[in-house]
């Protein structure tokens, strides 16, 4: 939800919930800002609201569970309220959301512009119905890349963490590609992507504000820039890597197959952008890959990962699905031995979850795995990750690390590592301080930054 002052009494008040990715968190912030634009202002207790919106995820069977369960309890909350549906789940099935008594507007990504008129509208008995905007009203996704602002100083498009900790700045939306098991490119639309030098102001309008991280994101961010005639992904971090800007520069997952070496290595090096690559993997098995159309192979994989930790410091990810339709033993096996093969300082495990009108849907229907072995392989490669993030943080012990204060006595490490934060004279840094601090394992065996320098940001620690 946002966070904002209490809203008057006699103004119309909202809560948006955004749920899922950082792209969906980037989109929420827009509608909040486009929302007090028009003159509501934010809830500060969930009783009180008269607009709920739900800008929810549809990305697996669980996500869309999640959501629903959230729409029954903004209902018990705020019986009173409109409730708004968008985001990738209003284009999942809109039609069945409409039917659900805790649902008034399903709003889809063609007119998330238009949220405060259709509101009016609907207050005004002038919908002839509950579905706006939606492919099966005839309209094709366009998510919008920027929404106007509240704020007329302030970067267009970008989710601000609250205590102005991180920034998400949203550059790159849809994909083209069609791995069998996504539901994303059907929700998303086509591949588009924000002018090079607009992303490049936009970082450097954050971090001129104070913002110590702007953290990139996109549906498939490696693909920013194509198509365009400003400059592909690489190009946009060269220009901030020739002027650096106040901030540290993150990116968001990026898919291997259009993530080559020049980028992987401006990432190992760079003094801009952190030493942190999420490089979804999926499967080891290269028949398994081709099974999922994923364009890559297993080489490409290792080649790009064995590039990038050269850096040793650097914060290597990837995803892997367990129980993709017809995974044998040995597939599995070949999945499991990767992760053990290299270096990954985390991996995000999900089971197979089929999707509707996906090939990977077909495919489960003919070749499923039975339920029971999926949840036995998914424990397996997530006792595989749990073991590599482990070790990298026991390589990070010792060691010095570029750290942002947080909330809470936490911080952020330039290496994707939550720490504590140990007091000064003057207590734990305030959130949103950038310093370099030595990392020391605590008497629990978390780690914790202690002394370091100032690199800007709330106060010197």
């Amino acid at each position: 939800m946002s966070t904002h002052p209490p809203a008057p009494p006699s103004l119309p008040r909202y809560a948006l919930h955004s749920l899922g990715c950082k792209v969906s968190r980037a989109e929420g912030a827009t509608l909040s800002a486009l929302l007090a634009r028009a003159g509501l202002a934010p809830a500060d207790a969930p009783d009180r609201a008269t607009v709920v919106v739900v800008h929810g995820c549809a990305v697996t069977a669980r996500a869309e569970r999640d959501a629903r369960r959230l729409l029954r309890r903004v209902r018990r909350e705020a019986p009173g309220a409109t409730t708004v549906v968008s985001g990738c789940l209003a284009e999942r099935d809109p039609r069945a959301l409409a039917t659900l008594d805790e649902v008034d507007l399903v709003v889809g990504f063609a007119a998330l512009r238009k949220l405060p008129a259709l509101l009016a509208a609907r207050a005004a008995g002038l919908l002839p119905g509950k579905v706006v905007g939606t492919p099966s009203e005839g309209t094709a996704p366009d998510v919008p890349l920027a929404l106007p602002a509240a704020d007329a100083d302030a970067p267009i498009g970008a989710f601000v963490n609250a205590g102005r900790t991180r920034a998400f700045l949203k550059v790159q939306d849809g994909c083209d590609r069609r791995c069998a098991f996504c539901v994303v490119p059907s929700l998303r639309g086509r591949e588009r992507s924000a002018a090079c030098e607009d992303a490049e102001d936009a970082v450097r309008r954050l971090g001129d504000a104070g913002i110590p991280e702007v953290v990139l994101v996109g549906v498939h961010l490696a693909s920013f820039g194509r198509g365009t005639r400003g400059g592909r992904l690489v190009d946009l971090l060269r220009r901030l890597e020739r002027h650096p800007p106040a901030c540290r520069i993150r990116l968001s997952s990026l898919e291997p197959m259009e993530a080559g070496e020049a980028l992987v290595d401006l990432v190992a090096g760079s003094a801009v952008v952190v030493p942190h690559l999420h490089l979804p993997l999926q499967s080891g098995s290269d028949a398994v890959l081709r099974r999922m159309r994923r364009g890559l192979t297993v080489a490409r994989f290792v080649r790009l990962a064995e590039r990038a930790v050269r850096n040793p410091r650097l914060h290597l990810a990837t995803d892997v699905i367990a129980g993709f339709p017809g995974e044998s033993e040995e597939e599995f096996g070949a999945t499991e031995s990767l992760l053990a093969s290299l270096p990954f300082a985390s991996a995000h495990v999900f089971p197979f979850s089929p999707r509707p009108g996906t090939d990977g849907e077909r495919l489960h229907r003919e070749r499923g795995v039975p339920p029971a072995v999926v949840e036995r392989r998914a424990a397996r490669l997530r006792r595989r990750a749990d073991a590599g993030a482990r070790a990298f943080r026991s390589r990070a012990s010792g060691t010095e690390a570029e750290v942002v204060a947080l909330r809470g006595g936490r911080g952020l490490t330039d290496h994707y590592l939550e720490v504590a934060l140990a007091a000064g004279p003057d207590g734990v840094p305030p959130a949103g301080t950038r310093f370099r601090a030595r990392l020391v394992p605590g008497a629990d065996g978390e780690l914790t930054a202690v002394g370091g320098l100032s690199l800007g940001g709330a106060a010197p620690c």
